[in-house]
C-alpha cells in the first residue's frame, strides 16, 4: 500500500500542474447509466456507507484500495470529506471528495436525487466538481454523473474516468440491495426488496 499512496502523491503533483495550465477552465464529462434493482433510496445512503474500506471496495473491487470519512465543523456546520485511494486508468490516485450542497455547483439538476462534491487539493482547495443525479425508472434507477473537470485535463485521463465511473456503477447491481438492506431496514423489508430483485425467488 505504501507504494500505491506513494505514486498517488507524485499523481497529485501532476493533477496541480493540470490545474495550473487550465486556468481556471473546465470541462465536464458526462456520463449515463441505467442500474437495474437498485432503488434511489439504497443510492442515497451509499454515499455515507462507502465510508468504510471494505464496503468502499465492493464497489470497484479491482480499482479500490481504502477509504475514510472526516467530519469537521467550520463556519458553524458539519462538514464532510471522503478520502480515498483507487485506480483510476491503472494510475493510484488519491482523492479529497467533500460533500456539497448541489445548489452550490452549476452544473445543471434534472433527476430528483442528487449527491453533489468537490475535489479538493492538499490544501483544501476546490479544483474539480462532482454531480450525481438519478430518478427511478421502472426495474431500477436512471443516472447521470458529470465530473467537471480542469480543461487541459489530458484525454486518456478522461477516457479512463468515464471507464471506471461506469464500472463502478455497474457493480451496483451486484451488492447494493443487499447491503441496504443489513444496514439500512428491517428484516421483513429485506425479505421483500430481495425477493422483488430476483426473479427465481419469486417464482419460488
Amino acid at each position: 500500500m505504501f507504494i500505491q499512496e506513494l505514486i498517488a502523491r507524485i499523481n497529485g503533483l501532476v493533477t496541480d500542474f493540470v490545474v495550473r495550465i487550465s486556468n481556471g477552465e473546465t470541462k465536464d464529462l458526462v456520463v449515463t447509466h441505467e442500474i437495474s434493482g437498485v432503488t434511489p433510496e439504497m443510492i442515497d445512503a451509499w454515499w455515507f456507507l462507502m465510508s468504510d474500506t471494505e464496503i468502499y471496495k465492493l464497489w470497484h473491487p479491482g480499482d479500490h484500495f481504502w477509504a475514510r470519512l472526516e467530519t469537521k465543523e467550520e463556519d458553524g456546520k458539519t462538514t464532510f470529506t471522503q478520502h480515498v485511494l483507487e485506480n483510476i486508468g491503472g494510475i493510484p490516485t488519491l482523492l479529497h471528495i467533500r460533500v456539497e450542497d448541489p445548489n452550490m455547483i452549476s452544473i445543471p439538476k434534472e433527476y430528483s436525487h442528487v449527491f453533489a462534491g468537490s475535489s479538493l487539493n492538499e490544501s483544501g482547495v476546490p479544483y474539480a466538481w462532482i454531480v450525481h443525479q438519478y430518478e427511478e425508472m421502472p426495474g431500477g434507477t436512471r443516472m447521470r454523473s458529470t465530473f467537471r473537470i480542469p480543461a487541459k485535463a489530458p484525454g486518456f485521463f478522461v477516457n479512463a474516468l468515464r471507464r471506471h465511473n461506469r464500472e463502478e456503477m455497474s457493480q451496483f447491481s451486484k451488492f447494493l440491495p443487499q447491503l441496504y438492506c443489513e444496514t439500512q431496514i428491517s428484516k421483513e423489508k429485506c425479505i421483500e426488496i430481495c425477493k422483488s430483485n430476483n426473479p427465481a425467488q419469486r417464482r419460488g
